[in-house]
């Protein structure tokens, strides 16, 4: 692997990306509506009265699990509502990189600009992992700001038992760890639905498969039905690594460059 071509690809990418208003706009605005909805609800709820939570199922007839029941009322649920926003924040690194993924392999098809690339001494391999790169960085570090952000505003509008629990190690390491895999699984699922489409909204839409169970297990997590800790979730890396190599590997064999300068002419 040629290291400058790599590097190449990769300031293509964010060359193109800088050029395409609304590709900002994306990476800007979900990670700011994220936080700014964590935020909003810690707030309103850190100044409701106790009185208003009921001691036996916390706030709107959510139960609390076990685990969190030494807590209080008040201070569980929002810990309990926040665990379940832990998950929206990790549709930021799901999100984003589809969406530049899709309009990069696309939007080359129809400026014909694709086709010179494909052509030059760059690898396939070489080719997608600058693009992987270029697509999930952005995404990797807007998600760790966005929760780092919404950690030092929760040490200003919540209790210090919400802020400990909302850094705790099993959110701290699925952020830290989780994100990277997210984003790489999301580009490859883009580079695969790009490879196959000639239109880049139908290519996001492969992220869906994705984004259900990820919402699916947020709503578990917020009926009280499953505590997270460290063996959950180190269950949940081994299997978001296993996907994600195993897309990453399908994308590379799906996107053969030779196919594609025959098929799009």
């Amino acid at each position: 692997m040629n290291r400058k071509r790599l590097h190449a690809v990769v300031a293509k990418e964010w060359l193109d990306m800088r050029k395409n208003k609304m590709v900002l706009i994306m990476m800007a605005l979900l990670p700011l509506l994220m936080v700014g909805m964590i935020l909003g609800t810690v707030y309103f709820m850190a100044r409701l009265p106790e009185a208003d939570f009921d001691p036996q199922t916390g706030s709107s007839g959510m139960a609390l699990p076990p685990e969190l029941a030494a807590l209080g009322p008040k201070d569980g649920v929002i810990v309990l509502i926040n665990d379940q926003y832990m998950f929206y924040l990790l549709l930021i690194p799901l999100a984003l990189p589809v969406y530049m993924a899709a309009y990069s392999i696309i939007g080359e098809k129809e400026t014909r600009s694709l086709e010179p690339l494909l052509a030059t001494p760059v690898s396939t391999t070489e080719l997608l992992l600058g693009k992987t790169i270029a697509a999930s960085a952005p995404a990797v570090v807007l998600t760790w700001l966005s929760f780092l952000l919404t950690a030092a505003g929760l040490y200003f509008i919540a209790s210090p038992v919400v802020l400990a629990y909302w850094v705790r190690p099993v959110w701290s390491l699925s952020i830290a760890f989780h994100t990277p895999f997210l984003a790489v699984l999301s580009t490859a699922c883009g580079v695969i639905a790009s490879s196959r489409l000639n239109d880049p909204r139908a290519a996001q839409q492969v992220t869906a498969l994705f984004v259900v169970p990820l919402i699916t297990l947020s709503m578990v997590v917020l009926m009280g039905k499953v505590y997270l800790d460290m063996r959950l979730m180190g269950w949940a890396t081994l299997v978001i690594a296993a996907v994600t190599v195993g897309v990453l590997w399908l994308a590379v064999r799906l996107f053969q460059r030779e196919t594609i300068l025959t098929r799009w002419r």
